[in-house]
């Protein structure tokens, strides 16, 4: 039932097109262009994979949850076989597998890239964080846009917040190079944090979710 949820969640994804390749045609450009400009003192994956950490749950993250509201279909999951924190977690590793794709898609245009340039090659640390670290916190970040919808009804709220959180570190240069690069002892601190925060988040929504999802 868990992988039959990730499925259907990952075919809703991928039915939003345009927000599907707009943000592939975003990596391309990201990576191409900062990986031709040999002044650029940032990893191009790097950056393009800190996007994505923020757009997938923005773009994606939500519709998941709302749908079900929207489409009357929450007696149904309830009735399933799966709990309600089985059905949340579903929810949240799509939306980190969905993550891993676009990440994968970003290290494919940066060797691709390097064939023609002479771009920096991923080492073990930039594919721990961007295979890893990001999209742990991408499938954090959506969990919290999940609970934003259960308890307001509606996510434009956590939405609205992550928005404002990335124009802050976009404008932020310093910060933004403090967040993007990580040794691997700070990747590995950062994926036990998430995978806490995670855990929380099934943890509240076993207690609350299933009054709030039939509210």
């Amino acid at each position: 039932m868990m992988k039959a949820l990730i499925k259907k969640e990952l075919r809703m994804f991928i039915r939003k097109r345009f927000q599907f390749f707009s943000l592939l045609t975003v990596i391309t450009v990201f990576v191409i262009t900062f990986n031709m400009d040999s002044s650029n003192k940032f990893n191009p994956i790097l950056i393009s994979s800190f996007i994505v950490t923020f757009c997938v749950p923005y773009s994606f993250g939500w519709i998941s949850f709302q749908r079900e509201k929207e489409n009357k279909n929450i007696s149904y999951l309830l009735a399933s076989p799966l709990d309600i924190k089985e059905i949340f977690l579903g929810k949240v590793l799509a939306v980190l597998l969905f993550t891993q794709v676009f990440m994968l898609w970003g290290i494919i245009v940066q060797y691709i890239t390097n064939i023609f340039s002479m771009g920096v090659i991923p080492n073990f640390e930039i594919l721990l964080t961007v295979l890893i670290t990001f999209p742990i916190w991408s499938a954090v970040l959506s969990g919290l846009v999940g609970i934003g919808l259960l308890v307001f009804d509606n996510p434009f709220i956590v939405r609205i917040l992550l928005f404002l959180f990335l124009i802050f570190v976009g404008i932020n240069g310093n910060l933004w190079e403090k967040l993007i690069i990580l040794e691997e002892w700070q990747n590995l601190i950062l994926i036990f944090l998430g995978l806490m925060a995670m855990l929380g988040i099934i943890y509240f929504v076993d207690i609350f979710g299933k009054k709030l999802m039939v509210e």
